[in-house]
């Protein structure tokens, strides 16, 4: 079943829409990992906190690296699926 709305240009349930905010949401989130990836791993153990839990990385300097990379990587990723949102729909 299709969405009644589909019909009209601007609806905000269309699937471009959705796929465009989840690329750009990825490809704020995969830059500022890269650039700021203390910050990141800062964040998520703030988060883990909240339900009791107490993360902490092993090997630090490893994680910040990795965490850098996969930031890059996501921005990488969320591009693609901005830039095929755009095309595709």
């Amino acid at each position: 079943m299709q969405c009644p709305l589909m019909r009209l240009s601007c609806c905000c349930l269309s699937p471009k829409v959705i796929f465009m905010a989840l690329g750009i949401l990825g490809f704020a989130l995969g830059i500022l990992s890269a650039i700021w990836p203390r910050r990141s791993i800062g964040l998520y153990q703030w988060i883990m906190e909240r339900f009791n839990w107490k993360v902490l990385p092993i090997d630090e300097a490893r994680e910040v690296r990795n965490t850098a990379y996969l930031g890059f990587f996501l921005a990488l990723l969320s591009a693609a699926l901005g830039l095929a949102a755009l095309l595709k729909f």
